[in-house]
């Protein structure tokens, strides 16, 4: 049976447009670097692919979430560090010279006054700000100073927790009264008895021994705080690198579930190829056609 030209025509022009549309569609999903460009492409790999991309979305949170319980910590490690300073030497060292017996009255007026601004620089450190303007030692009372200027807490009773992983919470701050305890009074009433004209030997001699005892205390619970942040520093360090590799694995996988991995890309580029060559044979048959009529042999 013989075919007319009108329908050789037709059919050419049929193709040619097909043609060009599978080109299209290779060369868009080239662009988005993916296959998978639609959920209809793929049902189940879109399904996939949505699962991965959540699991994906909850490893970077979780990571996110590590970095600013890392820099919390290591900022409470620094403060601590300068109050480990001023109590393991400038504050001992002059509760120490205070009990000297050959110091006169007005020597013992002027450790009065060391310490008391030994006592002011301590309780600047408890009620430190971070960059956000939080109380690091209040707890969850963040608007609030950990403490008042006579040295008695007002912070928050709860310290604060942070989930940095799936089953894993930690401590990511510390309550005030549980790093410096009840050391203001007890300096404060140093202070006071240092500064009596006449002094009270009996009344100096209590309140610098409370004040020694106090500062052995508050180093034993800094070395104990100082050892928790470390120790979390520490488990943060392993989520870190296990939470690495799982971000790296889930990227794999979303990649394979969208196409985006380099066999697929290569394969595009390779069908983008055979595309653009069976759209150029179907240009040409297309072409022909036009010249052709029921006469043309």
């Amino acid at each position: 049976m013989r075919l007319s030209t009108l329908y050789m025509y037709k059919n050419s022009a049929e193709n040619m447009t097909k043609r060009m549309s599978q080109s299209n569609d290779v060369y868009l999903r080239m662009s988005a670097g993916k296959t998978l460009l639609k959920a209809s492409d793929d049902p189940a790999a879109a399904t996939d692919a949505v699962k991965q991309q959540d699991a994906l979305a909850k490893l970077e949170l979780y990571s996110n979430v590590r970095s600013r319980a890392r820099g919390a910590l290591e900022f409470q490690d620094n403060i601590l560090n300068g109050v480990g300073n001023l109590m393991t030497t400038t504050l001992k060292d002059k509760i120490v010279a205070a009990n000297n017996d050959t110091y006169s009255p007005e020597n013992r007026q002027a450790l009065a006054e060391e310490i008391k601004g030994i006592r002011e620089n301590l309780l600047d450190l408890a009620n430190t700000r971070d960059s956000s303007g939080r109380y690091i030692f209040s707890g969850f009372k963040t608007d609030t100073p950990a403490f008042d200027e006579v040295g008695n807490y007002r912070g928050g009773n709860e310290a604060r927790r942070q989930t940095v992983a799936d089953g894993a919470e930690m401590q990511t701050g510390h309550l005030g009264d549980e790093v410096f305890g009840d050391i203001f009074p007890i300096l404060n009433d140093a202070v006071a008895a240092l500064s009596m004209d006449p002094i009270d030997d009996t009344m100096l001699d209590a309140a610098l021994s409370a004040a020694s005892k106090a500062i052995d205390a508050g180093i034993d619970r800094l070395g104990k705080v100082q050892a928790e942040i470390g120790t979390n520093l520490q488990q943060l360090d392993r989520l870190d690198l296990s939470g690495d590799v799982l971000i790296n694995d889930t990227i794999i996988k979303v990649q394979n579930a969208i196409g985006a991995d380099t066999g697929m890309l290569v394969s595009l580029v390779s069908e983008s190829q055979m595309s653009e060559l069976a759209f150029n044979s179907s240009m040409f048959v297309y072409k022909k056609m036009q010249t052709m009529n029921l006469f043309n042999q």
